[in-house]
């Protein structure tokens, strides 16, 4: 019997001790650097994403860079220009053109500079004329020929070159390698 009551007493104590563990309060002073800028009465505070695409602020006169514009926008800081702040003025861009991230490639000139483009409002965008649909061929103003970019699809191809026959992952690396695409399948 009186086993039995102190395995009650124990087991009683378990449940008094978890209790009293989950009832622990941790205050934790104020941490480094200043905190939180108070809300502004005039507005409510404004909720911003963590998406890193920075631009440069002002406000007075000084200027600051931001990982977003509503960043900027929640400090009080007018948006000047996208991109990270710098000391000379930004050239003056054409406004920024909504593109969509279609991929079309093109060929584009801008002098003699000869530049691949996702496609053909990105070319227009960046001041470029495009000249041909499809990537570049023939240089991009370096000479030699310029490498096209490749998927990571599986389709082996037996390409040759000089009378060397080797197996590629698709026809894309065979081409990029410089060998001639012979058949479907490994060599």
């Amino acid at each position: 019997m009186r086993f039995l009551s102190i395995a009650k007493i124990a087991a009683g104590l378990a449940v008094v001790a978890t209790v009293l563990a989950a009832c622990v309060v941790v205050e934790e002073g104020p941490g480094p650097g200043p905190g939180p800028r108070p809300p502004r009465p005039d507005r409510p505070p404004e909720m911003c994403t963590r998406e890193y695409a920075p631009v440069c602020g002002e406000r007075r006169g000084q200027r600051e860079t931001f990982s977003n514009a509503c960043l900027a926008r929640s400090d009080g800081y007018r948006v000047v220009y996208g991109g990270e702040c710098r000391r000379e003025r930004p050239p003056q861009r054409p406004p920024e053109v909504g593109c969509t991230m279609q991929f079309d490639p093109v060929c584009a000139v801008r002098g003699r500079e000869r530049r691949t483009f996702g496609n053909a409002c990105s070319a227009q965008v960046e001041g470029y004329r495009v000249v041909s649909q499809g990537e570049c061929r023939g240089g991009g103003g370096g000479g030699g020929r310029e490498e096209r970019a490749c998927t990571r699809e599986y389709a082996p191809v037996c390409g040759s070159r000089r009378g060397e026959r080797r197996t590629f992952g698709n026809a894309c690396e065979a081409e990029n390698a410089r060998y001639r695409v012979e058949r479907p399948g490994p060599c």
